[in-house]
């Protein structure tokens, strides 16, 4: 027998002992065999992969960073940021403080410098208004460059703890969620905050020095409305004006293998080029818009773009378990977190070793639709009459003000034509979000109470709040 069938052998059976106490259904023995074998097969690819660089060009820093970064790590963290221990890591609940006591313990074992609240890993922020505000934190950890200039790698490291489903607390319904209450988060966004901790972590124990420091960051309060990081870039650690850079990472676990999307790359040439450099070395199938979309603005990076920092996002997109309480661990592609954490550590490095800081320019994103889309259960598309190939979006929630309510959109809408074109069943959301603001005028088929009937939206009309994520 070869050995990635030992290997994948050994996987299936550390997988069936434990079923075996605790007699799950059959659907869950068959999704967790085929995440064994998932795991097997990626683990064993990684392994092939840091070989081969370290052939090819042995003792580069490449080599070294993915000798550093370990898929069995990336999966430990994971299982541990979204396991129902932490409660869904909500903003200032005892769960984030243990997930943000062990980033620190992380960073502080790869000798990271802290540089937060007197000489510690944390900036301490109150949420909401006193006197019935609650103290939360972001994590702070500093690899320390030749220059007072500094790139900041961060990512959020909230989610939206656990409660019955609803609009006003970002849950969202789900059929199969049975009884569960606790919002895990695995790829909201357990997943980023994994990779920032490996690349932290991987660049701190190789003790490289690059031209600029690079300041590793886990925001809290995202989920909130950008919260955490909005204070940041209010009482930031280094001057803003001495920050040259931000990456974001939101999401970046789910969806189709080795694909990536990044926004922001027409807010900074510079950028863009260092982020398409950088990937020849790891062929991640990256995708990158020539404009960003309303998206940008709904993670942390959108809170340092409009202080004149140049800033990129990297997402691997929606699904339909984004916020609901179906968002576990064992959905998670444990080799893409492995992947953007190498790829994230590399391009880091290029940003801070950068001759010239990179330009900032302001990133036009255009009219925003201003709705909440989901995708509806099985249960649901029956009740509708939709057909097998059918792609449908249900507006969960549509934000007053903007062009979606002002036109005639509702909550609970299930858009199925843009412009007569039928959306796709697969990846519905991402072609929902790809053929929105095509012009200034767009005609949405959906269907409500049973019927079908045409809204036509005009994009022109001003929004006058920002859209919430």
């Amino acid at each position: 027998m070869r050995l990635a069938s030992l290997t994948a052998a050994a996987a299936v059976f550390a997988v069936l002992l434990p079923l075996a106490a605790e007699s799950p259904s059959t659907r869950t023995i068959e999704r967790r065999l085929r995440k064994a074998l998932e795991d097997s097969e990626q683990r064993a690819a990684s392994g092939i992969a840091e070989d081969l660089e370290a052939a090819l060009r042995p003792g580069s820093m490449i080599a070294n960073i993915r000798k550093a970064v370990r898929f069995d790590a990336c999966r430990e963290d994971i299982y541990f940021l979204a396991g129902d221990e932490l409660e869904g890591r909500d903003t200032a609940s005892a769960g984030h403080r243990k997930a943000a006591n062990w980033a620190a313990e992380r960073f502080a074992d790869a000798g990271l410098k802290p540089v937060g609240d007197d000489g510690t890993y944390f900036q301490a922020w109150t949420f909401g208004k006193k006197p019935n505000g609650k103290p939360t934190l972001n994590v702070v950890a500093y690899l320390e460059g030749e220059t007072d200039e500094v790139v900041v790698v961060g990512a959020h490291l909230d989610h939206v703890g656990k409660g019955q489903p609803g609009g006003w607390s970002g849950r969202i319904p789900h059929p199969l969620a049975g009884s569960d209450v606790i919002f895990n988060g695995a790829d909201d966004n357990a997943s980023g905050s994994a990779a920032v901790v490996e690349m932290g972590c991987a660049l701190g124990k190789l003790k490289v020095k690059p031209k600029r420091g690079i300041l590793f960051m886990l925001f809290s309060g995202e989920e909130k409305g950008l919260v955490g990081s909005r204070w940041y870039v209010d009482h930031p650690i280094f001057p803003l004006k001495k920050t040259t850079a931000m990456i974001n990472f939101d999401m970046v676990g789910r969806n189709a293998d080795h694909e990536m999307e990044l926004l922001g790359a027409d807010g900074s040439p510079e950028l863009a080029a260092a982020a398409r450099s950088v990937n020849g070395q790891f062929k991640m199938q990256l995708k990158i818009p020539a404009r960003s979309t309303g998206i940008y603005m709904q993670s942390d990076q959108y809170s340092f773009h409009p202080k004149g920092v140049p800033s990129l996002f990297f997402t691997s997109g929606l699904h339909t378990e984004y916020h609901t309480a179906l968002d576990h661990p064992d959905l998670i592609n444990i080799g893409k977190i492995e992947e953007i954490a190498e790829l994230g550590a590399a391009l880091a490095l290029e940003v801070a070793n950068l001759e010239e800081r990179p330009t900032w320019v302001k990133i036009d994103l255009g009219p925003r639709l201003g709705v909440q889309p989901g995708e509806p259960s099985a249960k649901k598309r029956a009740t509708l009459g939709l057909d097998e190939a059918e792609g449908a979006v249900t507006l969960t929630s549509v934000t007053p003000n903007y062009p979606a309510a002002i036109n005639g959109l509702k909550a609970g809408d299930v858009i199925v034509l843009i412009d007569g074109r039928p959306l796709p069943r697969e990846r519905t959301l991402e072609a929902f979000r790809e053929r929105i603001y095509d012009s200034e005028k767009q005609v949405f088929t959906v269907i409500r109470a049973g019927k079908r009937i045409e809204v036509t939206v005009d994009y022109t009309l001003k929004p006058k709040k920002e859209e919430s994520k």
